[in-house]
């Protein structure tokens, strides 16, 4: 920030008021104190919400650095911006990496919804076994709405930065891509349990969890996951949906190293 700029840093409490979604600026569309919002999210705060010059926004740019600005300018293609205030991203929770079988229609999308606001940093959809869904039919078409999906939860939920919906991938491909120190695979008839487990690590940087479709996993994916450093944990006495462990199994590891 320059010398004199009529930026002021906070910490973000003193606008937190402010009822409006926040949403993300791209590379090039902030300028000093100025930003603009444009495409879609120009569209939805003319037509939708209504908005009108002199009204407070939250917006949050790449890097994660969120800023409070006041509209100063609304045509049919962008709405001008004056920044006031700059925080910070806060602080940098574990990283999850979500490997998500494919499960049917909306189940999927609503799993990536709910595993945004929950904090998953990545998902990456699997083709695994027992997949049901085609992962070719409308394959571009599935990839572009389930990213819309991440970006519509990241700025209700004010996340720092919108979570990327991978490509499909191959099961095989899938246990052998991932970086992470720690990867779990949610099996429910595995021997050691997820709290167990955790309590057995130190803190990692970032964690892989890998959730299987409806059907599960095979024996055969459980023992070539292992073979590649995949820890097989269950979730407790319960045998979860698929949809619903990849939103339990991500909330506790969190919740663990909060």
């Amino acid at each position: 920030m320059k010398a004199g700029s009529s930026r002021e840093r906070s910490s973000g409490r003193k606008n937190s008021g402010i009822d409006v979604p926040q949403f993300f600026i791209r590379e090039g569309d902030l300028s000093g104190d100025t930003a603009f919002i444009r495409g879609d999210d120009c569209h939805h705060l003319v037509n939708v919400r209504r908005i009108r010059k002199g009204d407070m926004i939250k917006i949050r740019d790449a890097e994660g650095k969120g800023y409070i600005a006041r509209i100063s300018d609304i045509n049919t293609t962008e709405i001008k911006l004056s920044v006031l205030e700059e925080y910070g991203p806060g602080p940098e929770p574990v990283e999850i990496y979500l490997y998500m079988c494919l499960i049917k229609g909306g189940n999927f999308d609503s799993m990536i919804q709910k595993a945004v606001e929950v904090g998953v940093e990545r998902i990456t959809p699997v083709v695994s076994e027992r997949t049901v869904p085609d992962p070719v039919k409308k394959g571009n078409e599935k990839h572009v709405r389930w990213n819309r999906i991440a970006l519509g939860a990241a700025k209700q939920c004010m996340r720092n930065t919108v979570p990327e919906i991978a490509f499909p991938l191959d099961f095989s491909e899938a246990i052998t891509q991932t970086f992470t120190d720690i990867r779990i695979i949610a099996h429910p008839d595995a021997g050691t349990g997820l709290r167990e487990y955790l309590s057995s690590r130190q803190k990692p940087d970032s964690v892989s969890i890998l959730v299987g479709p409806e059907g599960g996993f095979s024996e055969r994916e459980i023992l070539s996951a292992s073979e590649m450093g995949w820890m097989p944990v269950n979730c407790g006495a319960t045998h979860l949906r698929a949809e619903t462990a990849a939103v339990i199994l991500p909330s506790l590891v969190l919740y663990h190293w909060s």
